[in-house]
């Protein structure tokens, strides 16, 4: 019985209510187009905060990686190496870094125009990040310089074994637009502590070993395998 008084009550407070308040009436009118108008208003608050979120997951890729090659800038590279020597550090592990420079990609880009070296220097990145681990860095340096970071090496052999697998896997043909391009590179091995304890010192030292190896390997005539630091010193 409740229930059923219950029932007949609000029904007969709704009718009152609807009685009061006219559907046609202009207050009603003009509440049914606020919340409207309010509805539009939300919908296109949501679409602005998902733009807006969008427009900052943009920036962030932006400021850590290379537009070309979609690697990790150069920033991002110093910023990682300097946490992973002070990682290793604690744990006394080692931490190497791979200065890579392109053989002869001036005088592709010279005679086939940027666009194929441009696409030459995203099938090298391609092809670094192919041989590393999970957990590896691989960064376009800049121009047709690569850098690769290996955190948490065991020894320093380690590194020259992954600088030797990268040098086999680069040294070989490029199908670009038809044309079959062949591409070598010098690579630098430099590893902490021994090299440097900081991320510009360490980076300093594969550079300047890269150079050296690609000096040797212009006398030799021939690219050899990847050389201890000490072989190269």
């Amino acid at each position: 019985m409740a229930s059923e008084a219950s029932k007949v009550f609000s029904h007969s407070a709704f009718k009152d209510f609807r009685a009061h308040y006219p559907q046609h009436a202009p207050g009603h009118i003009e509440a049914r187009r606020e919340v409207a108008a309010l509805r539009v208003v939300n919908a296109h608050l949501v679409r602005e905060v998902a733009r807006l979120k969008q427009r900052e997951a943009q920036v962030q890729w932006l400021a850590e990686r290379d537009a070309l090659t979609g690697l990790y800038n150069r920033r991002r590279l110093l910023e990682q190496t300097q946490t992973a020597i002070e990682e290793a550090a604690r744990v006394q592990q080692r931490v190497g870094l791979l200065f890579i420079d392109l053989d002869g990609f001036k005088g592709i880009n010279d005679e086939y125009g940027h666009a194929v070296g441009d696409k030459i220097l995203i099938a090298v990145g391609a092809r670094i990040a192919g041989r590393v681990r999970t957990g590896d860095i691989v960064c376009r340096y800049g121009g047709d310089e690569f850098v690769v970071l290996l955190p948490r090496l065991a020894e320093t052999e380690d590194a020259v074994k992954v600088a030797d697998v990268i040098r086999s896997r680069l040294a070989g043909q490029y199908f670009i637009d038809d044309r079959a391009l062949r591409m070598t590179a010098a690579i630098g091995v430099a590893v902490s502590p021994d090299d440097g304890q900081s991320a510009q010192h360490l980076l300093q030292r594969a550079d300047v070993l890269m150079y050296r190896e690609k000096s040797r390997e212009r006398d030799n005539g021939a690219h050899q395998p990847s050389r201890r630091r000490e072989d190269l010193a």
